[in-house]
C-alpha cells in the first residue's frame, strides 16, 4: 500500500522538524518576496503599513472582550472598549456614517450578521450573481442561505459593465424583497445606485452595500460614497483598496439599525475574539484620513494607464472608458482552452500574481481580474504600470475570436 508524505514524516521526527523550520523561514521571508520578487496584480490583496503591523497587540488578544462597551464579560477590558470607540469615531469621520461596528473578524461574518439582524428565514434578498461578480458572502448559493434567505439575482447591464439600475429598481417594486445587496467583487466602475435605493425605500426594504473592494477608493473620494447616496448599511473587509490587516467594518446611517445589530452580535456571535487587531485598524484609519486621497487617486490613474498600455500591446481589455473614473480593477477576457487555474499558475511561474473571475460579458467564459492597488501601495506610478502591462502582455496572445490566452 502506498504511503503518503504525512505517513513517511510520522516515522521521521527529524525530517518533520527540518520541514517545519524551512516553512517558518519561508513565512519570515514572505514580506520581502511579495515586495521584491512578485508583480502582485491580485485585486483582493494589500499590505498594511509598518506602523499598522507594529500596532497589533497580542496582549489585547490574550482573551476575548465580549459584550457592550465597559460592560464586557471578561475582566480588565476597558482599554478594548476605548479602542472600539476610537475606531468607530474614525470610521464615522471617513465615511459620514452615524455608527460603526468593528468587532467581527471578516466581511463574510459581517454580512451574515447583517442578514440575521434585518431579516427572517424565508425573506427575499436581491443580490448580484456569481456571473457578474457577486461574492460568495452576498449571493445565491452562498452565505445568505445560512440565514435562511431566498435569493434572486439582480439584473446586470453587460454592455455598460454595471448594475442595470433601471431594471433593478423595477424588479424591487415587483418582487418586494426584504433586503437588497449591492456591491460586487468585480467592479470596474461605479453603479448608479439612486433608482435602486429609491425603489427599495419605497417598499420598506433595507439596502446594503458591500464595499470590500472599493472601501479605500470611497475613503479617498474616488468612488461614490454609498451612505451618502442613501444606502442604509455598508459592510466591508479591510485589506484591498483599504490597506489594512484583514478585519471587517459595518457602518450605517440609522441608530435603530445599530441597536438591532449590536443586540444580535452581543447575544449570538463571538465578537472581539482578536481585539489586538483594533490598534492596527485604528492606525490604518488615521493614515487613510491623512493620505487616502492621494493613494486612491493614484490607484485610478494607474488602472487607466495600464488599460491603455495593454490595448497598445493588442491585449483585449474590459475597463472604464476614458471619460469614466476607473477603480482598481480591469479585466482581460481569456480563451477557455486553458482553464482558469492553469492560466494563473502559468503566470505565477513568471512572478505575476493575478486572479480570475467570470467574464461578465460572456456566459461560461472567464477573465483575468487585474488589480492595481497592491503595486500602487509599493509606490508604482503610471510609467511603472505601463512597464508592468508590457510584462503581462508578453505572456499573452490574442485568438481569432479576440480573447486572450497564455502564450507559454
Amino acid at each position: 500500500m502506498p504511503t503518503t508524505q504525512d505517513n513517511n514524516q510520522a516515522d521521521n521526527p527529524v525530517s518533520i522538524a527540518k520541514d517545519n523550520d524551512a516553512l517558518l523561514r519561508l513565512c519570515a521571508a514572505r514580506l520581502d518576496t511579495l515586495k521584491n520578487d512578485r508583480i502582485v496584480l491580485y485585486a483582493g490583496a494589500n499590505l498594511p503599513s509598518e506602523a499598522a503591523i507594529a500596532a497589533y497587540s497580542p496582549a489585547l488578544s490574550a482573551y476575548p472582550a465580549m459584550g457592550p462597551r465597559f460592560a464586557k464579560e471578561q475582566p480588565d477590558t476597558d482599554l478594548v472598549s476605548k479602542l472600539e470607540i476610537a475606531v468607530e469615531n474614525e470610521v464615522n469621520a471617513l465615511f459620514g456614517s452615524q455608527w460603526a461596528e468593528t468587532r467581527l473578524a471578516n466581511c463574510t461574518t459581517a454580512n451574515l450578521a447583517v442578514f440575521h439582524a434585518f431579516s427572517q428565514p424565508g425573506d427575499l434578498l436581491l443580490a448580484p450573481t456569481a456571473a457578474h461578480g457577486g461574492h460568495l458572502s452576498q449571493r445565491r448559493g452562498g452565505t445568505p442561505e445560512l440565514a435562511g434567505l431566498k435569493v434572486m439575482d439582480l439584473p446586470y447591464d453587460a454592455r455598460h459593465d454595471r448594475l442595470d439600475a433601471a431594471a433593478a429598481a423595477e424588479m424591487i417594486l415587483t418582487v418586494k424583497p426584504r433586503l437588497v445587496m449591492l456591491g460586487r467583487s468585480v467592479m470596474i466602475k461605479a453603479d448608479d445606485l439612486a433608482p435602486v435605493v429609491a425603489s427599495a425605500h419605497q417598499i420598506g426594504a433595507k439596502v446594503i452595500f458591500d464595499a470590500s473592494h472599493v472601501l479605500g477608493l470611497i475613503a479617498g473620494g474616488m468612488f461614490p460614497n454609498p451612505l451618502a447616496l442613501g444606502v442604509d448599511i455598508m459592510t466591508s473587509s479591510t485589506y484591498k483598496t483599504f490597506p489594512g490587516r484583514p478585519h471587517s467594518i459595518i457602518a450605517g446611517r440609522h441608530a435603530d439599525d445599530r441597536r438591532l445589530l449590536s443586540r444580535l452580535i452581543e447575544s449570538r456571535m463571538i465578537a472581539n475574539c482578536d481585539a489586538g487587531c483594533l490598534p492596527s485598524l485604528l492606525v490604518t484609519l488615521l493614515e487613510t484620513r491623512r493620505h487616502g486621497a492621494g493613494y486612491a487617486r493614484q490607484i485610478c490613474r494607474n488602472t487607466a494607464a495600464m488599460a491603455e498600455a495593454l490595448r497598445a500591446q493588442d491585449v483585449s481589455v474590459i475597463a472604464a472608458q476614458a471619460h469614466e473614473t476607473a477603480t482598481h480593477q480591469l479585466l482581460i477576457p481569456m480563451d477557455s482552452s486553458m482553464p482558469a487555474k492553469a492560466t494563473i499558475t502559468a503566470l505565477e511561474r513568471h512572478g505575476i500574481l493575478v486572479g480570475t473571475c467570470a467574464d461578465p460579458r460572456a456566459l461560461n467564459e472567464f477573465a483575468l481580474r487585474v488589480g492595481t492597488q497592491f503595486m500602487t501601495r509599493q509606490g508604482k506610478n503610471e510609467a511603472d504600470f505601463a512597464a508592468i502591462a508590457q510584462s503581462l502582455a508578453q505572456r499573452l496572445e490574442k485568438t481569432a475570436a479576440g480573447r486572450m490566452r497564455y502564450r507559454g
